[in-house]
């Protein structure tokens, strides 16, 4: 398994007791193994060159892809993928072992069946997922798509923007908490060339979560930025994930080139 950066390997233990008390007023499905996947493609065709692997949001499973229209829109854009769905609830966040559970079972048995570059699309919660990956596993995916990914805590959200950014800010103690652990995971974007043409972030200005993807979308390349109007909500997800659809490179059997002009 590919070890996660030490400076990552903490970040989500706070993080994880708000997601936990958002979750209070049910209870927690149990996790399984292997992680369930939806698929929506049909089995036993060859592989397309990309595969898109869906992440959903807190209350929402895999199939909701399908039910809002992602995977038709892709689809209709004439992506060379296949695309699954993974039903990766809060349990798995909670006890902490989503991204050892990607990697055994979906990105390592995709890259098996000759998958060479996978994308994680991850809503919500499902867009933390998508980063915790990335920065915990760098160079297993081509990229990652998130939607209001869910960054944590509005204290520490308010912090790096007093600081002037992420870039300036700087976690005050030698040793940071589990919560800040969560920014200083994400400062390795500043080097844009992890993130060009592979993180591409996209949220609604009335989103709840709008100023701390803010502060993110000041160090990711401008042109992988979508900001419209909207909420936290499936129709503001469904417009961004149309207009990143048209700019999104996907790297095919004679490399890598834009979607859609």
């Amino acid at each position: 398994m590919t070890p996660q950066p030490k400076s990552f390997q903490r970040w989500l233990p706070a993080l994880l007791l708000c997601l936990a008390a958002a979750a209070a007023i049910g209870c927690t499905p149990a996790t399984m193994n292997p992680i369930p996947i939806v698929r929506f493609d049909q089995e036993g065709k060859p592989p397309k060159p990309v595969l898109l692997v869906f992440l959903p949001g807190r209350g929402d499973n895999g199939a909701r892809f399908d039910t809002e229209g992602f995977v038709s829109a892709a689809r209709r854009a004439g992506i060379p993928a296949d695309m699954i769905a993974v039903d990766a609830h809060m349990g798995y966040y909670l006890e902490r072992n989503l991204p050892e559970k990607l990697y055994r079972d979906v990105i390592t048995p995709a890259r098996l069946r000759g998958y060479r570059h996978i994308w994680l699309v991850g809503i919500s919660m499902g867009g933390l997922g998508a980063l915790w990956y990335d920065i915990g596993h760098p160079g297993d995916l081509a990229g990652i798509v998130i939607l209001a990914p869910y960054l944590g805590d509005p204290e520490v959200v308010a912090e790096v923007v007093r600081a002037g950014g992420m870039s300036a800010w700087q976690p005050a103690d030698a040793v940071p908490d589990d919560q800040r652990k969560i920014w200083k995971g994400l400062k390795v974007y500043e080097d844009r060339e992890k993130s060009r043409g592979r993180v591409f972030l996209g949220y609604g200005r009335q989103d709840r979560f709008a100023e701390a993807n803010g502060l993110l979308a000041a160090v990711l390349p401008p042109e992988q930025v979508f900001l419209i109007d909207g909420g936290h909500d499936w129709e503001t997800w469904k417009d961004l994930w149309a207009r990143i659809l048209r700019r999104l490179p996907l790297n095919g059997g004679e490399g890598q080139r834009p979607l859609l002009e």
